[in-house]
């Protein structure tokens, strides 16, 4: 903790309170008060750079009668590791939402935004399994990837995991990290060889076109989308969409703003039928895959509310600590 008006919590503070089961049922709460109106946020921010590529993202928020209201601010600059830097950063600001008093700042480096990425990956690829999971498929070989092996895989019960990745060197270095770990992992050489031996797979890419044909996608396989978050990214086939019983969505108009929703929509492809809310899903208010031989797909865009819950969360479990409590007298 740094020294300041105000507490100023690092990245190792904030890492060792937080768990895994703790981090998944409060981005599942989240998901699913953000689908009952529980959210009061306004439009994300968002700041987009060619030279070198990256983006920014500012979010903020509150759950209506809370006691915070919450800033995020995350950004990726995806040439940073041939920098020997880490591709993401960022920060979260929690405030007093009964004077506007700053409570404290988490210095998090982006990975709160990381971890609860991942929660929503997760628990969006959950959502949408069928019942036999033959592997996971992961297309991505960053950070985020790892995220998504790890924590998808524990929630679906299988340890078989495929990669594919732009940089074939990187998904070899993921997969060798994976197999350390535990894990059945492999790369792969194609997207098509992916889908040819996974029936859930979560795609966590920056492309701005499309890398998943339509030709690639079998009867019962969940794809997870989660790449697409800013104007211009884009995963998917159109078409994909367009052959799916059931489409996901954390937040609807969002997803036909800047997900892959939107082209599907550009593409005129009419959705609305297989359409339904992930947090409507997660109440049990709907239904994540109607048989196993449908195509599914979750579109994920991020949402303010996982922000505000795991900051609050975050800021509970730092300050009943000794330290915590020591700083707040």
């Amino acid at each position: 903790m740094t020294s300041a008006m105000f507490p100023i919590y690092s990245l190792s503070e904030v890492r060792t309170v937080l768990r895994r089961k703790d981090m998944l049922d409060v981005v599942r709460e989240a998901i699913v008060r953000h689908s009952l109106g529980e959210v009061v946020a306004a439009p994300s921010g968002e700041l987009l750079f060619q030279q070198p590529p990256g983006d920014c993202h500012i979010r903020f928020g509150y759950f209506r009668g809370g006691a915070v209201f919450v800033v995020k601010i995350a950004m990726g600059f995806y040439e940073n590791p041939a920098r020997g830097l880490e591709t993401n950063n960022g920060l979260m600001l929690v405030f007093d939402a009964q004077t506007g008093k700053i409570i404290a700042v988490l210095n998090d480096e982006g990975w709160l935004t990381s971890w609860r990425t991942a929660a929503a990956g997760a628990l969006a690829a959950k959502a949408g399994a069928p019942s036999q999971i033959t592997a996971l498929g992961i297309l991505g070989s960053g950070h985020q990837a790892e995220h998504q092996a790890r924590w998808a895989s524990e929630i679906l019960g299988t340890d078989q995991v495929v990669i594919w990745g732009r940089d074939p060197a990187k998904a070899s270095r993921l997969v060798q990290s994976l197999c350390h770990q535990g894990f059945s992992a492999r790369t792969a050489a194609t997207v098509e060889e992916v889908f040819e031996h996974c029936n859930v797979v979560i795609t966590c890419t920056p492309s701005t076109q499309a890398i998943v044909p339509v030709s690639a996608v079998k009867r019962g396989t969940h794809i997870v989308a989660m790449g697409a978050d800013s104007l211009g990214k884009q995963e998917l086939d159109p078409r994909i969409l367009g052959l799916a019983r059931v489409i996901m969505t954390d937040d609807r108009q969002q997803c036909a703003q800047r997900g892959e929703l939107a082209h599907a929509i550009a593409a005129g492809l009419d959705t609305s039928k297989a359409e339904v809310s992930l947090g409507q899903v997660l109440a049990g208010n709907g239904a994540g895959r109607i048989s196993d031989d449908d195509v599914t797909v979750a579109d994920l865009t991020g949402l303010a509310a996982q922000d505000i819950a795991i900051a609050t969360l975050a800021i509970e479990l730092i300050q009943s600590t000794p330290l915590g409590r020591s700083v707040q007298g």
